[in-house]
């Protein structure tokens, strides 16, 4: 069974497996592939929808009436749907603004794991909603994955 689904491949419609959305910092490559990462730690175990799509073009206008760009953000919010689970990552030397406004529709979801680094520029926002919305954090990246593994 196929467990890594990018975008913008086909997302399955029902799994017996569960399923987790890896939302978070990209900002045209200024974050690590930290997506990478968590397939390779998860994969085993869940089935890992990754928005980080392999032949992106930046020179894209990002706009509704393109194509490409529509296609993406249409597989992100299906995916964000469908998924049982949502890692949010904010890297520090990030602004990540989709990432927070899907940070924002999902708050109360309550199937978000978020990850803030110290220096992001909106820890302390972040903070504050997941006090209000007992939104679940971990230190690392690495805690929350163990946490996914336990």
């Amino acid at each position: 069974m196929k467990r890594i689904f990018r975008s913008p491949e086909e997302i399955p419609v029902q799994a017996d497996v569960k399923t987790i959305f890896l939302a978070g910092s990209i900002e045209m490559d200024k974050a690590v592939n930290w997506q990478l990462y968590c397939e390779e730690q998860l994969k085993e175990k869940y089935i890992l929808f990754n928005p980080r799509r392999t032949e992106w073009d930046s020179s894209w206008s990002q706009t509704i009436e393109n194509p490409n760009f529509k296609e993406q953000v249409s597989w992100e919010l299906n995916a964000l749907e469908k998924a049982d689970i949502i890692i949010m990552y904010f890297a520090e030397n990030t602004m990540s603004p989709i990432s927070l406004l899907e940070f924002g529709l999902y708050a109360q979801s309550k199937k978000m794991k978020v990850v803030v680094e110290e220096d992001f520029w909106r820890k302390g926002n972040i903070d504050i909603v997941c006090e209000r919305y007992r939104v679940e954090q971990f230190k690392t990246l690495n805690e929350l994955i163990q946490n996914l593994l336990d």
